[in-house]
Order: structure tokens, then sequence, then C-alpha cells
């Protein structure tokens, strides 16, 4: 399934950046209401300039599944790495999702794109392909993980902002 997701960040757009390559940001998510705190197991900087940034963010499910994907996946086994490079110079991190059980039947890569909207916010757009391969619910299981990924980058997004604020990495607009 090809899905894409727009979210809006009220943050300028290198500090958007920067954040998502920062090991702190990530602890913050664990305030997020699916997943507990993730953990970057490595950051490497490499290429010309330090321009490419590789990441790879463990994570684990700790949210309510729906019926159809309760049917093929157990919470408690829902984790997963997420591999990602980041290209400073192009404004791009592509991903790959690679679980930690259900490898077979779950398949997930895809890319960011960081926008500025305005010199104050960023459009995060968000596009990939999802496969999970079960009879019958595969596509039920789709279509649910997409509807959690999409709350996801919007309770991601509020994390980011308010992390922002409380670093000092963005001023907080009080006019």
């Amino acid at each position: 399934m090809r899905f894409s997701v727009e979210q809006s960040i009220d943050a300028p757009r290198d500090a958007v950046e920067a954040a998502f390559l920062e090991p702190a940001f990530y602890a913050a998510l664990g305030d997020m209401s699916a997943i507990r705190p993730p953990e970057v197991v490595e950051r490497r900087v490499e290429g010309p300039g330090d321009n490419l940034v590789h990441l790879r963010v463990q994570y684990a499910f700790s949210g309510n599944l729906s019926g159809p994907a309760r049917a093929v996946l157990d919470p408690a086994r829902l984790t997963w790495v997420d591999h990602s490079t980041f290209d400073r110079a192009a404004h791009r991190m592509d991903f790959e999702i690679v679980p930690d059980h259900y490898a077979d039947r779950l398949q997930c890569q895809g890319s960011y794109r960081f926008e500025p909207a305005g010199d104050r916010a960023t459009r995060q757009l968000m596009g990939g392909d999802l496969r999970v391969r079960y009879p019958v619910v595969g596509g039920l299981v789709e279509r649910a993980i997409v509807v959690g990924m999409r709350q996801h980058l919007g309770e991601e997004a509020r994390i980011l902002e308010r992390w922002l604020r409380d670093s000092g990495a963005v001023e907080i607009d009080t006019g």
C-alpha cells in the first residue's frame, strides 16, 4: 500500500531537521501515547561536509491495536528499528522500518521531505510503501497502520515543537 502523510510543524526547517538528528529529541518521544521512549542505537555521520547522517532508532509499541491488527500482530512483540539516512543538502530522510519480529509479514520503507512553510514553519512530507503479508486481513492491517502513522506524526510534531521551545532552539512567538 502506497501512503503519504503531510504534517505542519510550527518551527523553522533548520531547527526541525537538527532535532531529528539529535538523540535527546528521541528520548522526549517517550511522551507519545503509543510508543515507549525510543533509543538511538547508532548515529554515524559521513559524506562531504558531513552531509549524510545515518540513524538507527529502536522503537517499541505500547498502544492499543485494532481488531484486525491484533489478529496478525502480538502487541508485546511489536518492536522495530528505524534505519534512516538523512541527506542534509537535500532536506530528505530515507527510512526503512525493520521489525524485530514479523519481518516475513511486514515491510515498510519511504522518505520524509522537509520544506519551509514561511520563515517560521515546516511542512513534513512523508511517503512510502507498506506491505503486510497476511491472508484476508493484510489490507485491513495496512490501513490501520497508516492511520496510526498519521496520528503518530501529529503527536510527534507537537512534542518536537515543545522540545524546541524548551531547549531554546526556537523562540516562542507571543505576539
